[in-house]
Parts: structure tokens; C-alpha cells; sequence
């Protein structure tokens, strides 16, 4: 059954990452390149994090979304939005701090809670965007990319902070990039 909800975990990974690859060499879709950065460094710690609490399968979307991330941050580079504001600047370098942090500290625990603070500040840039630009950033993609994590959940081995959280506050954050992208759109 875990292999199943891990198999389930990243169908719609897949078509998340299809579509917002599609968009992005379009051009349609224009992602603010230090938030991929920041998810693709730090779904990295996640999923590393998982993995030494025995999270099994359940890590894989974890894992291809660190991928994902970074692969989509190098396209980003090009042609996203790098119009970067002093905020941005100043979120990149709390996230790399937080991101230097994690081979110092010890402590798994607060490791995965600098990690999930660090998130938060690159998503803080994708909430910002989109809630300048909603056209630009692609809602499908990242409601896919909330619900990857739900059978990735179900797919862990073992429940523990260490396997849980991660996936809990990407899904979330994912799902809130969403309602301001909707919520953008109709006003």
C-alpha cells in the first residue's frame, strides 16, 4: 500500500512539473528565481531529513521536488523574474544563512524547523509575485504540487516531525500560492 501512495505522490508531481515547464519555456509562466533556489536547496534538507528518519518511499516527492526545483531555478535564471527588490535580496540571504545553518546544527530537529522557516521565506517571494502578477505564475502547477504531498504522507514508513513536516508545510504553501493566484484573478 505505501508503494501505491508513493506511486500516487508523484503522478501529479509529474504533471505539475510538466506543465509549469511547458509554461516557463513558453514564456507564459515567468517564476521568481530565488524562490526555486531557495525550495530546491531546501527540499534537498528535507528530503535528507527524511530519509535518516526513515521516511521510506513516502520521500520520493520530496526528492523530485528538490530536482525540480533547481532545474527549474537554472531556466529561471534566464527567463523568470529577476527583477529583484531589496526584499528579495533580504529573503535570499536569511534562506542562505538558514540554508549554512543546517551543517552546523546538529540537532535533526531544529535543522528540518531552520529548514521550514527558510521555505516560508522563498515562498514569501512567490506570494509577493503573485500577487502583483497572477498571470505570470501557473495555479494548476502549484495545486498539483499541494497535492503531491498528501499521498506522499501516507506513503512514509515511519510519522515523525522529521518525516512530517516538510511535506505538510510545502503542501500548504503550495495550496496558498493558489488562492492568491485566484483570488488575484477575480478582482
Amino acid at each position: 500500500m505505501k508503494l501505491i501512495f508513493g506511486i500516487l505522490s508523484l503522478i501529479p508531481a509529474a504533471i505539475a512539473y510538466t506543465l509549469y515547464f511547458r509554461g516557463l519555456l513558453a514564456g507564459r509562466v515567468k517564476p521568481h528565481a530565488f524562490s526555486w533556489l531557495i525550495w530546491g536547496l531546501l527540499a534537498g534538507n528535507g528530503f535528507v531529513a527524511q530519509m535518516s528518519a526513515d521516511a521510506g518511499i513516502g520521500a520520493w516527492a520530496t526528492g523530485v521536488t528538490s530536482v525540480a526545483c533547481l532545474t527549474i531555478f537554472c531556466i529561471a535564471f534566464y527567463k523568470g523574474d529577476t527583477k529583484l527588490t531589496c526584499l528579495d535580496w533580504t529573503l535570499l540571504t536569511l534562506a542562505l544563512i538558514s540554508f549554512g545553518l543546517l551543517f552546523i546544527v546538529d540537532d535533526k530537529t531544529l535543522s528540518l524547523c531552520v529548514t521550514l522557516f527558510a521555505t516560508l521565506l522563498g515562498f514569501t517571494m512567490t506570494w509577493r509575485k503573485a500577487w502583483r502578477l497572477p498571470h505570470e505564475e501557473a495555479a494548476m502547477a502549484f495545486g498539483l504540487n499541494a497535492v503531491k504531498f498528501l499521498p506522499a504522507i501516507f506513503a512514509l514508513q515511519t510519522y515523525s516531525f522529521l518525516t512530517v513536516a516538510y511535506p505538510l508545510i510545502a503542501g500548504l504553501a503550495n495550496a496558498s500560492v493558489v488562492a492568491i493566484i485566484l483570488l488575484r484573478a477575480e478582482s
